[in-house]
Order: structure tokens, then sequence, then C-alpha cells
């Protein structure tokens, strides 16, 4: 990202490169996101995501305290700290938005990308929100989802090793087989990332695509109205 935008590797200037081109994509596209866009519905007092993006920086000051107010919350919800799921987080084998895996993609995400996105009311965020035919859609994607109902690798192709590499080669292969085209400088890059993230953002670009051929399941409204739906 620092490299595409141009600013050095500095969270801060890399996601407000981010959110600034995401304000700037054609009203057509759709991008998707891989990070949690909301949080399980037991821990929010709100009906509505978007009062959830707005209260967002007043509630947590941190990926920690994201985790830490969380499990509190959770606690007081279920009589234990624990790591409760959204609904469509467990049918895909996901974690928790504030598993201590995930807590800083959950807080970064939301704050940094999502909320000044959809506050100054530059993008629409499915499902969430209706559709605006003159702004960008966002949707949540997970890669390894993905991977996984294309019946391809889910997580051994993250490393340097010879059979992570084999693997990231097999998985192109299999998205190559549902008319996916990169340039040969794109998949040699994607398969030099020993970490697996160049390949999990081809993923999350086939996602957002099939799933707007498809049609984007905006009917989930109804119940994942604060939670989210991730779309594989």
């Amino acid at each position: 990202a620092s490299d595409r935008f141009g600013v050095s590797d500095d969270r801060a200037l890399v996601l407000g490169s981010l959110t600034s081109f995401l304000s700037s994509i054609p009203d057509s596209s759709v991008v998707g996101l891989d990070f949690p866009f909301g949080l399980p519905d037991q821990l929010i007092p709100f009906d509505d995501w978007v009062t959830l993006l707005a209260r967002f920086p007043d509630w947590f000051t941190s990926p920690d305290d994201l985790r830490r107010r969380c499990l509190m919350h959770a606690e007081l919800v279920t009589g234990s700290r624990t790591t409760l799921l959204r609904e469509t987080d467990e049918p895909l084998g996901a974690l928790s938005p504030y598993d201590d895996r995930l807590q800083n993609r959950t807080f970064y995400g939301i704050r940094d990308v999502l909320r000044p996105l959809v506050t100054t009311e530059l993008v629409a965020v499915q499902p969430m929100m209706e559709p605006k035919t003159a702004r960008p859609s966002l949707i949540e994607t997970y890669p390894a989802g993905t991977l996984d109902e294309l019946q391809l690798h889910t997580a051994t192709y993250k490393d340097d090793t010879e059979r992570a590499e084999s693997h990231r080669t097999e998985n192109l292969d299999g998205l190559e087989g549902h008319s996916v085209s990169l340039p040969s400088e794109v998949r040699s890059r994607v398969l030099e990332d020993s970490g697996g993230n160049a390949l999990d953002s081809v993923v999350a670009s086939f996602a957002a695509h099939r799933n707007t051929v498809s049609g984007l399941q905006t009917s989930w409204v109804a119940d994942r109205e604060v939670e989210g739906h991730i779309y594989v």
C-alpha cells in the first residue's frame, strides 16, 4: 500500500491514503475489504450500524481496549469472558472480530477506513446500507472462506516453504479456472509474497466481483443491520 500510494509505511498515512483512494473511485465500483465491518449484536446497544460507527471512537480507544471492553460486555451477557461470534462468522469458521488475532484489523478498519467514508456519505456499505448508484459499494470479504468454498488451500500458503509456494501456485491456478486473469508480473509478485497478503487481495477482489455479478444479498439487512455480512 505504501508503494501504491507513495507514502511511508506509517499506519495513519497508509490508511488515510486508502480512504482517500476509496472516496475517489468510480461510483459503479464494488470493493472487497478483508476485516470485520461490525461486532456481535449482543454487545451493541444500538439498532443500526451507522450509529455504531459514529460512536466507535468514544467506545474504544485502541485495539486492546476494544478486546477488553468486548470481553467485559460478553461476560455481562453470557456470564463468561468469551469471544462471541457474529451470525455470519460461524458458518465460515471466521474468528470473532475482537479475537486477539483480529482486533487490530477490526479497530483500525472500522475507525479509520469505514467511519470517515460512511459519515461523509462517500460510500455505501453492504448489506447495512441501501445501495446507491451514485456511490461506490464496500463489502466485507474473507479470503479463507472464499478459498474454502472453491476447495482450494485455506491456510497452508502463508510461509516461505516450498510447500506453501506450491499451494499459492495451486490457489492462483484455481482462481484462473474461475476466469481470473493476472498479468505475469502480478502473478510473480503474488507467488513471491510468502505472507500471503498479495494472494488474499486477489481473492478479495474475486469475491467482490462474483458477488456483484450474482447480485449482492442486500436482503441480509433485516437480521444483520448491526453485525454485517461476509461475502465469499
